[in-house]
């Protein structure tokens, strides 16, 4: 590699280092220099005209500087690609705290660090507020309730989100990420260009500098990328003007919220519920073609204290039949159940002939060739 070649590469690191980092060309050369032992990149360019060479391994310490950033910098194929082609339960990194296993995942853009009966969710905006989930049954002994543990937990989190902020500015337009001389910056999915911009969910306005710092996403109401615009159109003809987004000078990320969740499977027994149990009972308590229409068309009534009642069609249900199974589940449910029979319209002729047999087809069959010889078949179409 000749010595042109060499501080091409470097320059090119450089610039890859500037696009994940949304910094200016001179302040990332300034940085990879300063990896390389010097003051600033005008004193390697001064030693590199006085011969100077970086060694093979100056060459891989720059690249592994520029890849601890942004670990899929100058491959090819996207950021964003990647993260959305990988299985959502591969972590992309694992370890422990004080004994405690952790594994970090990435999705969307979104990082969810977490443990046993544990949660970090961190969003791709730069000042996102850390969401700390507790699950309930770790309320009071779970790790992320010590402090430190919490701290060195988030330092891992920022780390990976960090690395993940990096690659979706690597893959968006520079220009999206580092407003020009007027301030205006390039939406990184609209393409449109402007200093001044507009979000949709709270009205705000706000500048290109704002959104460039916290990644697209509104610094005022956190609302993605997708929800800003540089024009406020869909407050034509209203009374609302845009407010601008004031932000504190030297703004910090908020402390992190912490919740207790309880995301265990939660049977919730109401009216629907205990009906739908109630009628799959009845159903398998029935044994021929009429009784389990009848199952089907009976109704069920559940009260405010999960009482029930079932009410059967005598010609669908025999009166003398008893429906144990329906019995059994209202018990299990802890419900009074009250059956009643009355007299519905049979949904078709000759009640009988459904419980002439158990079989289904047979009473279909059954029902056809009454219909044939004594009645008449009518066959409607979608159309008619």
């Amino acid at each position: 590699m000749t010595k042109k070649n060499q501080i091409d590469t470097l320059k090119t690191l450089a610039k890859r280092y500037a696009r994940a980092k949304r910094i200016a060309q001179h302040e990332a050369l300034n940085a990879l220099a300063a990896e390389l032992n010097f003051a600033h990149w005008a004193q390697l360019a001064t030693k590199a005209k006085q011969g100077w060479l970086p060694s093979a391994e100056q060459m891989a310490q720059a690249e592994a500087f520029v890849r601890q950033t942004h670990a899929d910098a100058g491959e090819a194929g996207s950021f964003i690609a990647k993260s959305y082609s990988r299985p959502v339960n591969e972590p992309i990194r694992q370890g422990s705290i004080g004994g405690h296993g952790y594994s970090v995942f990435e999705s969307f853009g979104d990082i969810r660090m977490e443990g046993d009966g544990w949660c970090i969710l961190l969003g791709e905006a730069q000042f996102s507020q850390p969401m700390v989930e507790i699950e309930a049954p770790h309320a009071d002994t779970s790790p992320v309730r010590n402090g430190d543990f919490l701290d060195a937990a988030l330092v891992i989190a920022d780390e990976e989100a960090a690395k993940v902020r990096a690659g979706i500015s690597s893959d968006w337009p520079r220009r999206s990420t580092k407003p020009d001389a007027e301030g205006a910056v390039r939406h990184p999915l609209y393409e449109k260009k402007s200093a001044e911009w507009y979000c949709l969910h709270c009205d705000g306005k706000i500048t290109g500098a704002q959104l460039a710092e916290n990644l697209w996403h509104c610094p005022g109401c956190g609302a993605s990328p997708i929800d800003i615009f540089s024009e406020p159109a869909w407050l034509n003809g209203s009374d609302v003007e845009p407010k601008p987004v004031e932000l504190a000078v030297g703004r910090q990320r908020p402390e992190p919220k912490i919740e207790v969740v309880d995301s265990r499977p939660t049977l919730t027994l109401e009216e629907d519920s205990i009906a739908l149990l109630l009628r799959t009972a009845l159903l398998e308590d029935a044994a021929t073609p009429a009784e389990r229409i009848g199952a089907q068309l009976a109704e069920i009534y559940v009260d405010d204290e999960g009482d029930a009642c079932i009410v059967l069609d005598e010609d669908l249900w025999p009166e003398s039949k008893e429906p144990e199974e329906a019995i059994a589940v209202a018990e299990l449910l802890g419900a009074e159940l009250e059956l009643n029979v009355t007299c519905m319209t049979f949904p078709f002729a000759w009640p009988g002939l459904g419980h002439a047999t158990t079989s289904t087809r047979e009473y279909v069959r059954l029902l056809l060739d009454a219909h044939e010889e004594q009645g008449v078949i009518r066959r409607e179409s979608k159309g008619n």
